[in-house]
């Protein structure tokens, strides 16, 4: 019980007790997607005792973050933090008995495989519908439970997925509490520029902290075997409007559902995308390859020659001096090690792959 003598007031409770802390510790849950929904949620399982989080997020943090992502600060804004590298330090200092493990990644086909290995529950910090689509397929084909959660503007829902199988990992459940997956609902994703986005619409940052408080204790109950507490609805929530609402969708899995039915897992299977706008940020993010490392010094004192570039929290970050984005704005690179590259000033896809190309060599 010493061990435990911090989460004395959780151990209170009837549905944890000392046996479900004890099941939070040998837990492990994936948070994909470190930003608004991401940080909350993982702040809140760190405090809880969960054994080990793992943080999956492909971008740096910027002072429009700060608002409603609560494990940043406007130091880590200002060095340019990658945001899976900054929580880790940061939850490492909230609760240093548990394991954090971040990855500076991109959440796609080729790399999920390797970032949820072990993972006993899948939590939705994402900001665009491909990568739910594909954390939706994995929990299917892996029987892993995923947490769907979404905010934006004044409101915000979340939704279990419990796939058929029963789970094969740490958390079980039987065949009456298989749910519908995301692709039950819905079909398909939304096509680009369909859906409203927090930098076109804006959040409440209050309102991702409820959807995100909402996810981390679905996790909770899931790790401490409570599977009959699980809020199985569609829930969404109304900040502004002072609404809140559940809806059923048990009577919703689809037979003819392509993934948890068909057993055809269309986002998984895919090709990952050479390069995708970034949600929240003017900007495109261009793949690279996990074959060959680049030597980012070497890589920084090439590109001095046509800008201001150094390396600094384990990327090559500056700015082209010459160079206009079609919009007219500076262009500003961020590369990583394995050839990832963020280039800021527009979201004109062809032209970052141009900026690639030229600058870069690839």
């Amino acid at each position: 019980m010493n061990d435990f003598a911090r989460y004395h007031r959780q151990i209170l409770l009837p549905g944890i007790g000392e046996e479900g802390q004890v099941a939070l510790a040998a837990g492990t849950v994936l948070v994909a997607g470190c930003g608004a929904l991401g940080t909350v949620a993982a702040d809140l399982l760190a405090r809880a005792g969960v054994g080990t989080i793992v943080v999956v997020d492909r971008d740096v943090v910027e002072a429009t973050n700060l608002q409603r992502q609560t494990l940043f600060t406007e130091r880590d804004a200002e060095r340019g933090m990658p945001k899976a590298e900054a929580a880790k330090l940061r939850l490492a200092q909230v609760n240093s008995t548990i394991r954090v493990r971040g990855f500076v990644e991109d959440l796609d086909s080729d790399t999920i495989g390797e970032l949820a290995t072990g993972c006993d529950v899948l939590l939705d910090g994402l900001d665009n519908f491909q990568a739910r689509y594909l954390l939706n397929d994995y929990a299917v084909a892996e029987g892993v439970p995923y947490l769907y959660g979404a905010g934006v503007k004044t409101g915000g829902m979340s939704m279990p997925v419990l796939p058929p199988g029963g789970g094969r990992r740490r958390v079980r459940w039987s065949a009456s509490d298989v749910t519908p997956c995301l692709r039950c609902l819905f079909p398909d994703p939304p096509p680009p520029g369909a859906a409203e986005t927090c930098d076109t619409a804006g959040v409440l940052g209050s309102v991702t902290m409820t959807v995100a408080a909402h996810l981390a204790t679905q996790a909770i109950k899931l790790l401490v075997g409570r599977v009959d507490a699980i809020d199985r609805t569609l829930r969404s929530f109304e900040l502004w409007e002072n609404e809140q609402r559940g809806m059923a969708v048990d009577s919703a899995r689809n037979p003819d559902c392509p993934c948890c039915a068909g057993k055809r897992f269309d986002f998984l299977d895919a090709e990952p995308e050479a390069a995708r706008m970034l949600c929240g940020r003017n900007a495109v993010q261009i793949r690279g390859s996990r074959e060959n490392a680049i030597d980012l010094h070497q890589l920084a004192e090439r590109l001095s020659n046509s800008g201001s570039f150094g390396v600094r929290e384990g990327a090559v970050r500056g700015t082209l001096e010459h160079e206009r984005s079609p919009a007219g704005n500076q262009v500003e690179m961020t590369v990583f090690a394995d050839g990832r590259a963020i280039i800021g000033g527009d979201v004109d896809v062809s032209w970052a792959k141009g900026i690639c190309e030229r600058f870069i060599g690839r």
